[in-house]
This record gives C-alpha cells, sequence and structure tokens, in this order.
C-alpha cells in the first residue's frame, strides 16, 4: 500500500519551508542562501517505453546554503562533501515516481512499482561553462535497482557566444542574461532495475498475456536535451522552456512492455529567485 500524499511528500516540503523561510541578504546580495522556486509542466511518456504521452505539473526548486548543503530536482537534498579545484563530489537523496499498472495496456498484469526515495553520489568537474558528471543512484525501494549516469551539461549565456563576457566572469552564481542550456547522457542499470522496469517473470507473464522476459544489467538509454533561459525584469524571474530525447537501448529496448524506444519530451518552467 502506497504511503498518504501528505507523508509521502513531507520530507520534501518540510525542506522547502526551511530553507525558504530563511530571510535573504539584505541589499539585494547573494548571502549565504540562494534561493529559487516556481513550477510548470513537463511533457514525458507515461512509462519508460510507452508511445503515449501525459502532461505532468511539477514544482521547480534549486536551493543552496553556502554552496554546501543543495535542494533541486537533479540531485535532490544533499551535502556537497568536497569542492576543490572545478572538483565537487555529493551526496544526497532524490524521490523516484512510482509506475502503475494502468499507465499503459502493456502494463496490464505487470504490476506496480511503488514510489521511492534514491541514494545519489554525484561527481562534477567544472570546464568553464560545461561540467561532466557521474551520478549513482540507488533505489531504496521499489525497483531497489542501482543506476549509473554519465554526461555532461552546460549553461552558458548568449552574451558568451557573442564574445560579450568571458567564461572566467561567469562563477559567481547567477546568469546576467538570455542563456542557452544543453546536456547528453548514457544510463547503466543494474539487473534488479532492468527485471522490474523491462523484465517479465512467469506470474507477469499469465496474468500480461506477454512472453517471459529476463534483461541482464546494461546500458539501458541515451537522453538528450537542450533549452533556453530567458532572465525577466530585474532578473529574479526567470522562463524556462526545454526539450528532450531518449533513446532506449540494448536488453531494455527489446522488453515486451516497450512499445516505443524513442521519445521527445518537453517542458516550460516559471521561476523566482530570492
Amino acid at each position: 500500500m502506497r504511503s498518504p500524499p501528505a507523508k509521502k511528500y513531507a520530507p520534501i516540503l518540510l525542506a522547502v519551508f526551511l530553507f525558504a523561510g530563511h530571510p535573504p541578504a539584505e541589499g539585494g546580495e547573494r548571502g549565504d542562501w540562494d534561493i529559487r522556486i516556481g513550477a510548470g509542466a513537463r511533457y514525458v511518456a507515461k512509462y519508460e517505453g510507452s508511445d503515449e504521452m501525459k502532461t505532468r505539473a511539477l514544482p521547480l526548486m534549486d536551493i543552496t546554503w553556502k554552496d554546501l548543503v543543495f535542494l533541486n530536482p537533479r540531485d535532490g537534498l544533499g551535502v556537497r562533501v568536497y569542492d576543490e579545484g572545478g572538483l565537487t563530489l555529493s551526496a544526497g537523496a532524490g524521490y523516484v515516481f512510482a509506475r502503475d499498472e494502468s499507465d499503459g495496456d502493456a502494463l496490464r498484469g505487470m504490476g506496480d512499482i511503488d514510489e521511492t526515495a534514491a541514494a545519489n553520489l554525484v561527481v562534477k568537474y567544472g570546464l568553464g561553462p560545461v561540467r561532466p558528471y557521474i551520478r549513482v543512484s540507488r533505489h531504496l525501494g521499489g525497483s531497489g535497482g542501482t543506476l549509473v549516469k554519465a554526461g555532461v551539461g552546460a549553461v552558458a549565456p548568449f552574451a558568451l557566444f557573442t564574445g560579450r563576457v568571458n567564461p572566467k566572469e561567469m562563477g559567481d552564481g547567477g546568469l546576467k542574461g538570455p542563456a542557452i542550456k544543453f546536456g547528453a547522457s548514457a544510463t547503466w542499470a543494474d539487473g534488479d532495475y532492468m527485471e522490474s522496469y523491462f523484465g517479465v517473470n512467469p506470474a507477469q507473464s499469465s496474468a500480461s498475456g506477454h512472453p517471459r522476459y529476463k534483461p541482464e544489467a546494461g546500458f539501458k538509454s541515451v537522453d538528450f536535451e537542450v533549452g533556453v533561459i530567458y532572465l525577466l525584469a530585474d532578473g529574479r524571474w526567470a522562463v524556462n522552456a526545454q526539450a528532450g530525447y531518449s533513446r532506449l537501448s540494448g536488453d531494455a529496448k527489446d522488453s515486451p512492455v516497450v512499445k516505443d524506444a524513442g521519445r521527445f519530451s518537453g517542458g516550460l518552467f516559471l521561476s523566482y529567485r530570492f
């Protein structure tokens, strides 16, 4: 049985109120806190491998304290345990959405995969506006699986491409104008994750009509993303638009529950920086 919504989101909501309830530095300075909160929506596949799409409303928060404690959708709630010479090591906990039988006809009889927390370990290295990274996520419930994502991301102001700003002037914690962002990554999944999301065991085969299928650990997907960030008014308000493409690979692509191995996604968010 799933937890009631209030209990399920309580740790995240508590963290938001603790962070957002702290006053910003006087005089418009960044101070110890950097807080951006907003909301928006993403247009995504109903599940990995679905040929149907859905719109999901989501909060947006990107909060740091002394460049040490952070809360954001990418890495969850955590702390930077090492930060030297452009290399950072962070540990934290994030949230993994559930997958329901009702998400698609191909999932009928497959059972639900419950939402869960995930323990995350992230290594990043800054190379100007470009930042390669490796993220290891261990699901603490649900599939009980482990994911390893290796990728590169960047956020750079348009002025960088016109020569009006030097990359060395970008590192004080805030864009000064419209910016473009992009990313590319590949994700490896262990056997537990692959069997939970793409496998078909004997009981599921009988209930769903799918043939039995036992995928092995391996690279499950590659992802690409591009977006635009546009600052409004004094730079506190921002519109963030993004589009992405994800392609399943290996044993994940060949699963009986996969109806479309490649899928596009999009998102639009409005946020305010305190």
